[in-house]
């Protein structure tokens, strides 16, 4: 063999086995996907006779975890639980799944998925608020304002984020801030919480601007998030915050706070209520791995559920629904058997994936959520719940 093929091949060999040395220390795993898997729409039908079996709630509590799977449960059910303690998780009356998938495909995004959540219509990536072809739908927070109820939106993300703007708002492009922002102080919502993100950037407005949009219609609090107590009390407030100041249970707020705050509000309005609470803090942490930021999360999704929960069973008109728009990051909790029985997080990917995602359930009218197969079915009982006068799409495909 000639010199240089001798050189060539010892330092491949070198190379590679400097390769496989840096993937051993650093546990660094390769994944190969397959190919060519068809995707088989179904279709699912719902009927259009609807009876109530059990008692309508009077107040609406809807907690979305953005981006949290059952790998994201599992792991908050066997790493976050206190001895002689019954988990918040063991507390619904119903517990089963939905099928995240947008009307395009297997994969969605929190724009196509939480507008399914809201407005009872399966509908393309990017589209809040609209069907696939771009026709304005009413959502869950339109139709409750229409029939007396006060409505409010609490996210741990920036208020024009894509689950709480399918709440909100009808527009095709999600990174059109401005727009959103109008849309909501243009709407009847009674409270919003959340961030501001990415401000002075494209076609997000400056703080000051962002601020006085929202003032045409709520009453801004200051960071102590205390309400008036004269008659600008009724008025609808905001409480905004700069961005990543609402993260987990050691930032200050939290999102355990701002619903605390939220529920005060509520209840001291005499009216039903409709309140979206939402935490992105599954989905941040797992487009970028970040396992510490993930159990974390999970402890404020636990601390905020446990308040909402028992405000359900002291209220007894409450109904809970726990859910997620889609899981991200394909985890997996596995065990390296030298320290079992703890735990570690593998990662399969950054990006959304096509896996169910978990439906939980409490209070009245809880049943009705049994046998809830695709996201968009969320939307068409949470609609029928508040009124048996709406108009709704019954069947759709994919």
């Amino acid at each position: 063999m000639k010199n240089w093929k001798k050189i060539s091949l010892l330092t491949t060999v070198i190379l590679l086995g400097l390769l496989f040395s840096i993937m051993y220390i650093f546990n660094i795993s390769v994944s190969k996907p397959s190919f060519d898997i068809e995707f088989s729409p179904e279709r699912v039908e719902r009927e259009v006779n609807f009876e109530y079996k059990e008692n309508k709630p009077k107040n609406i509590i809807i907690f979305i975890a953005d981006g949290m799977g059952f790998s994201h449960l599992s792991l908050a059910l066997q790493t976050q639980q206190l001895e002689n303690t019954v988990s918040v998780w063991h507390q619904f009356d119903v517990k089963g799944w939905h099928d995240t998938r947008s009307y395009y495909g297997p994969l969605t995004d929190s724009e196509a998925s939480a507008t399914a959540m809201a407005t009872g219509t399966s509908t393309n990536f990017g589209h809040i608020g609209i069907d696939k072809d771009q026709k304005p739908l009413q959502n869950v927070l339109e139709l409750a304002s229409h029939w007396q109820y006060n409505t409010g939106i609490v996210t741990d993300s920036y208020v024009w984020d894509g689950t709480p703007a399918a709440f909100s708002a009808h527009i095709r492009n999600e990174d059109d801030a401005r727009s959103i922002l109008k849309q909501i102080a243009a709407s009847e919502i009674d409270l919003i919480f959340g961030e501001l993100e990415d401000v002075g950037e494209d076609d997000v407005p400056e703080e000051s601007e962002s601020l006085d949009i929202l003032r045409k219609r709520f009453l801004i609090l200051d960071k102590s998030l205390e309400i008036p107590a004269n008659d600008s009390f009724l008025k609808p407030i905001a409480a905004i915050f700069k961005e990543d100041e609402i993260q987990d249970m050691n930032s200050s707020p939290n999102l355990l706070t701002l619903t605390e705050t939220a529920l005060t509000y509520m209840s001291s309005q005499d009216k039903p209520f409709v309140l979206l609470l939402e935490s992105e803090e599954m989905d941040a942490a797992s487009h970028e791995n970040d396992s510490k930021r993930v159990l974390n999360g999970l402890k404020s999704i636990q601390e905020t559920l446990a308040l909402v929960l028992n405000f359900s069973k002291t209220n007894g008109e409450t109904l809970v629904l726990f859910t997620a728009d889609h899981e991200t990051g394909g985890i997996a909790a596995v065990a390296d058997f030298d320290t079992y029985p703890n735990l570690q997080i593998k990662w399969s990917t950054k990006d959304h994936t096509a896996a169910v995602v978990p439906l939980f359930a409490k209070g009245p009218g809880s049943g009705y959520f049994s046998n809830v197969h695709r996201n968009w079915e969320i939307g068409y009982y949470l609609k029928k719940l508040i009124s048996q006068d709406a108009f709704l799409t019954d069947e759709v495909e994919n």
